[in-house]
């Protein structure tokens, strides 16, 4: 049996700050410091920023009524970001960042399955990326790209048909995709070194076959969700070989031509009741099957086929050399906590456990969408990043706060902890934070405002808001220190996100 550790390690981190000041243990740090040549950036995803990507399964999914808040359409109001590619590397650099993430979306590269199997992908688009990237690159900004963030072609993902497979689900995919991934690598990996497969596997998998929030719409089918994070899983396997055969130009001159990973959504994990035995060994299941089974099987090569914890079952594997050593650096987008019980709220099928995300019974402040806010749980993430021994970056970390009455303190916490975590040993390479600008944010439409910029609806114009300055000076100065985070305002309460 494999040890799972996300609870444990977010106790032993807590454990230590509340020990820190007992006698004869040394006080925390009052100030972290960030490695040189630290990739300090935020990230974006092409069909939450983008106008036209009319070729995808989510360009349909926001056309039919009663699935997007308040009927929002990403080409209504949003940020067109290939079509203000000046104003946004403006705002990059207006805060001293020098990196960006972004993807590249299939769908408006190869409008057609046709187009696919001919690779002849439409010129707009190419022509688009083009200008991005080569405009990244004369402002000396890093681009890392995003492969596939939820969005399918919609000749891979039919909504109309989601009792049949689709996306990842699809036989063909698995070639499709390793063949996408070499395409681009081949194309741009002269301006790209660092790629993410794959956004949040998991979270891909839960919202369209579990919540039913997302393309194909199907609700509390764990088993067809299980089997999709499966197949990404091997399909990030495929993707790590196809781009480094393609990418073999080191582009920031760093010694590698392609840094491949995926972008892995990581949480901490509590129980609901923590006298409750059984709601406890339902968060240590939960804690494996979110934030190790996956990261453990293209590290490591463990396959446990029923995520079990137990690698001695019939189809389980161990160091798999199909999947063993299939990434460059973990990335981690960290946003909040999770309680977990056995017995209350919706019990899962198959795992047999409820999880809470929102709304949680704690005293901690909490953000526009109701999710907790955390700063601790990044430590304990990142701690439990660090434990494959790889590089690490922080791919996405943000909040929803539309009034941007708690970024700064958010972002000021959350790198405090980020550089107590290096300074316990992590190897944290860079950190993204969601998002550069507002955008759509699938089914919650425009309502949840994440960005440092907002936009215009109208005019799409971007202006700063204040928060963005405290980014700015943490990435100038390269340090936090904990006079700063006291000398903020304290959290204020949530606006709802209506």
């Amino acid at each position: 049996m494999r040890v799972h550790r996300a609870v444990a390690l977010s106790s032993l981190v807590l454990s230590a700050f509340a020990c820190s000041s007992s006698k004869g243990t040394p006080a925390p740090p009052t100030v972290v410091t960030f490695p040189a040549k630290f990739l300090w950036g935020t990230a974006t995803a092409a069909f939450q920023v983008e106008k036209g990507d009319l070729h995808t399964d989510w360009a349909h999914w926001v056309a039919t009524p009663g699935k997007i808040k308040n009927g929002d359409l990403p080409d209504v109001g949003g940020p067109d970001a290939l079509a203000h590619v000046d104003d946004d590397i403006a705002a990059l650099r207006s805060t001293s960042q020098n990196a960006y993430r972004f993807s590249i979306e299939w769908g408006r590269m190869y409008p057609t399955r046709a187009a696919f199997d001919a690779d002849t992908p439409d010129p707009v688009a190419v022509a688009a990326y083009d200008d991005l990237l080569q405009k990244l690159h004369a402002a000396g900004i890093t681009p890392m790209v995003t492969l596939h963030h939820f969005a399918f072609p919609d000749w891979l993902d039919d909504i109309t048909q989601p009792m049949q497979p689709q996306g990842w689900e699809r036989p063909e995919t698995l070639g499709l995709f390793t063949e996408w991934c070499r395409r681009i690598a081949k194309r741009w990996g002269g301006r790209v070194d660092w790629w993410a497969t794959i956004n949040e596997p998991l979270v891909n998998a839960v919202l369209g076959y579990v919540q039913g929030g997302s393309p194909p719409g199907v609700v509390l089918d764990v088993n067809r969700a299980l089997d999709v994070v499966k197949a990404e899983a091997i399909a990030h396997a495929r993707a790590f070989d196809a781009i480094h055969q393609a990418d073999t130009i080191d582009a920031d001159g760093d010694g590698h031509a392609a840094w491949v990973s995926v972008a892995k959504h990581q949480r901490t994990f509590h129980p609901l009741d923590p006298t409750d035995a059984d709601d406890a060994a339902a968060t240590t299941h939960l804690a494996y099957i979110w934030n190790q089974w996956f990261l453990n099987a293209i590290v490591r090569g463990d396959w446990d086929d029923n995520l079990d914890g137990n690698l001695t079952t019939a189809g389980d594997r161990t160091a798999d050399p199909s999947l063993k050593g299939r990434v460059d650096y973990i990335g981690v987008n960290y946003y909040s906590d999770t309680l977990v019980s056995a017995h209350r709220g919706l019990v899962l099928p198959v795992i047999n456990l409820a999880i809470i995300q929102d709304h949680l019974p704690t005293d901690r402040p909490k953000t526009d969408v109701a999710w907790d806010i955390y700063p601790e749980g990044f430590g304990a993430v990142l701690d439990e990043a660090a434990s494959y021994g790889m590089p690490i970056v922080v791919t996405e970390n943000g909040l929803a706060d539309g009034a941007d009455a708690n970024r700064a303190r958010f972002v000021a916490e959350h790198l405090f902890q980020l550089g107590l975590a290096i300074g316990r040993g992590a190897d944290v390479r860079g950190y993204f934070h969601w998002a550069l600008m507002d955008n759509f944010e699938w089914s919650s439409g425009f309502c949840p405002k994440f960005g440092f910029f907002s936009v215009d609806p109208v005019t799409a114009a971007r202006k700063a808001r204040p928060s963005a300055a405290t980014y700015k000076g943490i990435i100038t100065s390269s340090r936090v220190q904990q006079s700063d985070i006291d000398a903020l305002p304290p959290y204020a309460p949530p606006n709802a996100c209506n």
